[in-house]
């Protein structure tokens, strides 16, 4: 049966506190004010700047926000990172302008690996669970990760450009209400394996597994399981004959 809750975002919004207070849960966690004015000052005269000065002072800037930033890392102009004590970035991973890393306070850890190349306007949304990328993984530009109980996606994998993996879904039980309203649901964590290539616009739907080595066409709605070696196309993908 799936899992249904309200978004990270709603309890936010709705808990107790002051909306200050809502504010700096949000955007570093449980950091304290020296954390929320270096987040701030960092966004302010840092994450704007563009060209190779602006990537240089970023990888200076980095880690007094971020849990790690590893060698020669190159982290692109305006990006958006929230509790970034909970972003572990591996060592020459590559992230393109606009990227948003995005921990929600139910989120555990956003792990990216050594040499991973996460293309411009993307966004990775952890509102639960963990989100991690293996080593030499490429994920394309104006993609979408998001994972309410966790995703996973393996070594030497491409994802193509405007490609989404949707870590929930909205219920849509009620007739009177919006479905972006209704309680999100989840069928459990998503697992990609390694050296799987996830063709463009490709959508990827909560709790499915896809083996190693599997090739997904591009357009294609992955709604079921899909095993090593496989090549799957179609709404919904099924195997290539």
């Amino acid at each position: 049966m799936d899992r249904k809750q309200t978004s990270a975002l709603q309890q936010q919004s709705e808990g107790k506190g002051s909306s200050f207070a809502k504010y700096r849960k949000f955007v570093i966690g449980d950091g304290g004010f020296v954390q929320l004015f270096l987040y701030e000052f960092i966004n302010l005269l840092c994450i704007p700047l563009k060209g190779k000065t602006g990537v240089f002072i970023r990888k200076l800037a980095f880690p007094l926000i971020v849990d790690n930033v590893g060698q020669r890392v190159s982290i692109g102009a305006n990006c958006t990172i929230r509790n970034g004590k909970k972003i572990f970035i591996g060592d020459q991973a590559v992230i393109e302008d606009g990227v948003t890393l995005d921990v929600k306070p139910a989120g555990k850890k956003l792990v990216i690996g050594a040499r991973v190349h996460i293309g411009r306007r993307s966004i990775l949304n952890c509102n639960g669970g963990v989100i991690d990328i293996g080593e030499d993984t490429d994920v394309g530009s104006f993609c979408r990760l998001g994972a309410l109980e966790g995703l996973s996606i393996g070594h030497h994998s491409v994802m193509g450009d405007k490609s989404c993996i949707s870590g929930a879904s909205h219920s849509f039980s009620s007739t009177d209400m919006p479905i972006i309203q209704q309680p999100l649901t989840c069928k459990g964590r998503t697992v990609i394996g390694n050296f799987v290539t996830i063709g463009e616009r490709v959508t990827i739907l909560d709790g499915v597994n896809i083996g190693n080595s599997v090739t997904i066409h591009p357009d294609s709605l992955v709604n079921n399981d899909i095993g090593d070696g496989m090549v799957v196309s179609g709404v919904p993908a099924r195997a290539v004959l």
